[in-house]
């Protein structure tokens, strides 16, 4: 007479503590699994293509700046031109424009802007044309700004109202085209 008996081991099924994972048993035999290997497969692709859409390469730091960047622009013919402006209070609201050229300082040297251009009231945007040697700022009102003169070519205003920004349009460069938006 032959007797078969099952036989368990309790630390294979049993956990210690109700915070251990409960362990399931797998039967590792292909033929049950036909579709392991495309499984598999496609989940390593999406894995690379999901590593490609994460992955962070470090381009720049945007030192000089002792608070947050509040605003980037970049430069609308070279690629590798930036700026950014942040509001650590270096500016100020002091009514100017200043112009500064695109190089940094040589060592030791202390920057100097090219040029500034006192206002009649504080500025809360500037653009520049995208060809001609112009530039717009706003505030109270729109100016029309040359780069060589230190009075605006002309200037326009809607009432009492404030404007936040001022753009020039890409588009339509032959004319002073530009965007205002009030408050």
């Amino acid at each position: 007479m032959k007797v078969k008996m099952l036989s368990r081991n309790p630390d294979n099924y049993v956990r210690e503590t109700k915070l251990d994972l409960q362990r399931v048993p797998r039967n590792y035999d292909p033929t049950l699994h036909p579709f392991e290997v495309p499984r598999e497969y496609v989940r390593a692709l999406n894995a690379t293509k999901l590593e490609r859409v994460f992955a962070k390469p470090f381009l720049a730091s945007l030192d000089g700046h002792r608070d947050g960047v509040n605003c980037l622009a970049k430069h609308p013919k070279s690629l590798t031109t930036v700026l950014s402006g942040a509001c650590d209070g270096e500016v100020g609201d002091d009514k100017t424009v200043k112009q500064w050229k695109m190089d940094g300082p040589s060592y030791g040297e202390e920057e100097e802007p090219l040029h500034t251009i006192l206002g009649k009231t504080v500025y809360t945007g500037i653009d520049h044309h995208w060809k001609d040697p112009v530039f717009a700022t706003c505030g109270q009102q729109v100016d029309i700004w040359d780069e060589q003169r230190t009075n605006p070519i002309c200037s326009m205003t809607w009432g009492f109202d404030s404007i936040s920004s001022v753009k020039f349009n890409p588009i339509e460069v032959m004319c002073y085209c530009f965007l205002v938006i009030l408050y």
